[in-house]
């Protein structure tokens, strides 16, 4: 291919980020061809950043905003979508990386490659990490994106996962979601699957979102097995979004960052059929080429039940094996609760009619419950009895037990919590 025809839309969203201008000069300085790369900024500024540094480079096409007129993640990312003018890949990241030499040319080869396997491939990962402040900031082992668990309100949680065998790979990695600070695809993909501005932040919203709208539009995504990009992961050198957006005092947008949030966090889980909050979707919805349940059996996903199949907790590569529901292991959990007495009787309760108890796991998510009652377990609302047998069928291992004791008089008490 010549190189007129690999012409690349980067795609940035910078927040008060003083780590853009080194991301982008370690990208043209280490491409075989720069000459390639046109830029789409959403740049959130703030007074110590030099926001003029691109101003007379006719590849960048920049929006700036000051960071107080910022709306978050998605809106950032919805803006840099209507920069595109016509190039035939995107590529969208951070605006805090770094790249190795010749970078570009890997990854259109890594494009090709997965071009005999798919006929709409996305390459993607979490890029390995890098400290920007360290004086050995690299790390050589790629990685690829895995999924561990569901957080306390149903959301589906990924990580980094090194690929340890990567120097006896030769070919990329078919994988499960798209991550946000790394994908490259054909641009036809910013219409037929723009970025929803109500997603607000990173990683169990935005990628999770991402992921099953392009599979659901016929999208297949690959991990590169070789190292060309790492990400700073912490950005603990600046300030974040939601530092800046947290309260009404903070902000000067009619949301806060926590609003936003919880509406994001609301729109995921009735995307991934979890709950309905009678959101209207619109073009920010799911695709017709596949359905949410093909993308369940082929990522090894449950996300009504919030479970994960072991297939996929060890990263092996979808799609994953059928029958979909044997696929997920069930194990039994005999365990004998037992909870500090004293807790309780210090509060001085005069009236107490029941305790409740939970047993959930380390992400939250409850997997047995019991209320001791006056009527039915006296001993146990008396505080005579500390200990209660259970045995639990899970996929996931119970961590923990919280407790509450409710009394006529003076209501709930504090929330008491063991580790099991």
């Amino acid at each position: 291919m010549s190189m007129s025809k690999n012409s690349i839309f980067v795609q940035i969203a910078s927040y008060r980020d003083i780590q853009l201008i080194p991301t982008i000069e370690s990208l043209l300085n280490n491409a075989k061809h720069p000459e390639m790369f046109t830029f789409g900024i959403c740049w959130q500024y703030d007074e110590e950043e030099d926001t003029s540094h691109f101003d007379n480079e006719k590849n960048f096409r920049i929006k700036k905003y000051h960071y107080t007129e910022s709306e978050g993640l998605g809106w950032a990312r919805n803006i840099t979508n209507k920069l595109y003018d016509g190039e035939k890949f995107t590529l969208q990241m951070d605006s805090h990386h770094r790249f190795a030499k010749d970078w570009d040319m890997m990854l259109l080869e890594d494009y090709r490659q997965a071009s005999f396997l798919s006929k709409k491939p996305i390459i993607s990962t979490y890029c390995t990490p890098f400290n920007p402040y360290s004086d050995s900031p690299y790390n050589e082992i790629p990685c690829i994106m895995s999924q561990y668990e569901f957080s306390n309100d149903k959301l589906l949680m990924s990580m980094p996962y090194y690929i340890h065998d990567h120097k006896t790979r030769s070919k990329v990695i078919q994988n499960r979601t798209i991550s946000g600070h790394f994908y490259f695809v054909n641009a036809k993909f910013i219409e037929e699957v723009p970025y929803d501005p109500d997603i607000y932040f990173g990683g169990y919203t935005e990628e999770t979102t991402l992921s099953v709208r392009a599979y659901t539009h016929g999208y297949d995504t690959f991990c590169p097995y070789r190292q060309y990009i790492w990400h700073e992961y912490t950005r603990n050198y600046r300030k974040k979004h939601w530092d800046d957006h947290g309260t009404k005092e903070t902000t000067k947008q009619e949301k806060t960052s926590g609003e936003r949030d919880i509406f994001s966090r609301n729109k995921t889980r009735q995307l991934f059929g979890q709950e309905d909050h009678g959101i209207d979707m619109g073009i920010y919805g799911l695709g017709t080429v596949r359905t949410l349940h093909d993308y369940e059996v082929f990522g090894g996903f449950d996300f009504k039940n919030c479970r994960i199949q072991d297939y996929t907790l060890k990263v092996k590569e979808p799609p994953n094996p059928e029958p979909w529901e044997d696929q997920f292991i069930v194990n039994q959990f005999k365990i004998v609760c037992e909870w500090d007495v004293d807790f309780f009787k210090k509060l001085e309760f005069k009236k107490p009619k029941f305790l409740t108890m939970g047993v959930l796991t380390r992400s939250g998510m409850e997997l047995f419950r019991k209320d001791f009652t006056i009527e039915n377990e006296l001993e146990y609302v008396s505080l005579q009895n500390n200990k209660y047998p259970v045995t639990i069928t899970s996929i996931d291992r119970p961590n923990k037990i919280v407790m509450y004791l409710f009394d006529e008089d003076k209501q709930w008490s504090e929330r008491y919590e063991k580790i099991l």
